[in-house]
């Protein structure tokens, strides 16, 4: 009972800090989903934004940034640890709001399955994912990045995905 206590405090604190996500950035606060569900019979979290406009949000953002997080510390259902998860909220919320901008692009899914956080976030042609690679690299050496660019104009990535798991309809 203890474990699930810390475990719901820290998806509390954790929580919270996504439903601010944003602020910083604009002057209209981003609102976070989250979801469960079984994939593979092992739980898959996702967290992702009200639906943002995919029409015309693609016209600026027609690249896939995929940043996937290789986590240390997890269970053997492939989740985070709950002290461990907690740790991560600052890291987390750089990596999400660095990116998260009218200039650069649009965070739309944050995936946590069998030890791995992935960040799928729609960029800009001039947004600086070398600069942005290094710098988290530099800073946050301790957690195991890999980051992925492709074309993706008409989103189909996350259209499957959100049809998929009927996360944004």
């Amino acid at each position: 009972m203890t474990h699930m206590r810390k475990s719901l405090s820290a998806a509390i604190v954790i929580l919270s800090a996504f439903l601010t996500m944003g602020e910083g950035n604009s002057a209209k606060k981003t609102k976070w989903l989250t979801g469960k569900v079984k994939h593979e019979g092992f739980p898959l979290h996702l967290r992702f934004p009200e639906k943002p406009d995919f029409d015309s949000l693609q016209k600026n953002y027609p690249k896939l940034l995929v940043v996937t997080h290789t986590l240390s510390k997890v269970k053997p259902s492939g989740e985070p640890e709950a002290d461990y998860n907690a740790s991560l909220a600052d890291f987390d919320h750089e990596l999400v709001t660095a990116l998260d901008s009218p200039s650069f692009g649009k965070t739309l899914l944050i995936e946590t399955f069998g030890g791995r956080r992935t960040y799928y976030i729609y960029v800009s042609p001039d947004t600086p994912v070398d600069v942005m690679k290094s710098r988290f690299s530099s800073k946050y050496p301790q957690h195991q990045l890999s980051w992925e660019l492709s074309d993706d104009a008409g989103w189909k990535f996350m259209r499957r995905y959100s049809a998929e798991y009927k996360f944004y309809k």
